[in-house]
């Protein structure tokens, strides 16, 4: 085999030149590099092929979704022990408990987005059932204007969202995308999530 390149092997092939009568025949040994048509990838360990499928689900997996769409058959007790290992790392967070359990892809950033998103479903459910709180909430984007100049640009799309179609600011306030999680950073609408609700939330939705 070639080193470093397990695709590639050297091979002995004979060339037999004429050199005429008076020389003779002689025989040199050359060696052909063939590289194969066919390149196996590496074998993806059983570790990265579940950061995939979690990198793949922003929205959790189940532990049995899990087993499922991996490449390899795995036994229930090595998934879980593997993700505990990967909990401990930091790369993967848990939501909910017991059967209702979803695992996330997940580094110090991305779960902060996960809970910040989680917390504004709540928030965007609580002003489906109490619209008129939306008025707490135009008091805190003034607080939030007064002390944060630098959030302005944030602060000017909320203020647009709030005085805009309901169904477009609930959607700003829940959509999984980079733009909106930017948006939930400079947000006035923790107010309408009591300490309460935001606890059981944090416990809810953990890392390692």
């Amino acid at each position: 085999m070639c080193a470093g390149n397990p695709s590639m092997e050297l091979t002995p092939v004979i060339v037999i030149r004429d050199r005429g009568l008076n020389e003779g025949y002689f025989g040199t040994i050359i060696y052909s590099l063939l590289i194969h048509s066919r390149i196996l990838p590496m074998e993806q360990s059983l570790e990265d092929q579940v950061l995939a499928v979690l990198a793949a689900s922003p929205e959790g997996i189940t532990a049995r979704a899990l087993r499922v769409a991996l490449a390899q058959s795995v036994s229930q007790p090595t998934l879980w022990r593997l993700l505990d290992e990967l909990r401990a790392k930091g790369l993967v967070a848990v939501e909910g408990k017991a059967r209702a359990t979803r695992y996330h892809a997940s580094n110090g950033n991305r779960l902060a987005e996960i809970r910040s998103r989680r917390l504004h479903e709540l928030a965007a459910r609580t002003l489906i059932r109490h619209p008129e709180r939306l008025e707490r909430v135009r008091g805190r984007l003034r607080q939030l204007q007064a002390v944060n100049p630098h959030g302005a640009r944030y602060h000017r799309q909320w203020q647009a969202l709030i005085d805009g179609p309901t169904p477009e600011l609930l959607r700003a306030m829940t959509e999984d995308s980079d733009s909106a999680a930017a948006l939930r950073r400079e947000s006035p609408f923790t107010v309408l999530v009591d300490k309460r609700d935001r606890a059981r939330l944090f416990e809810r939705l953990r890392a390692g």
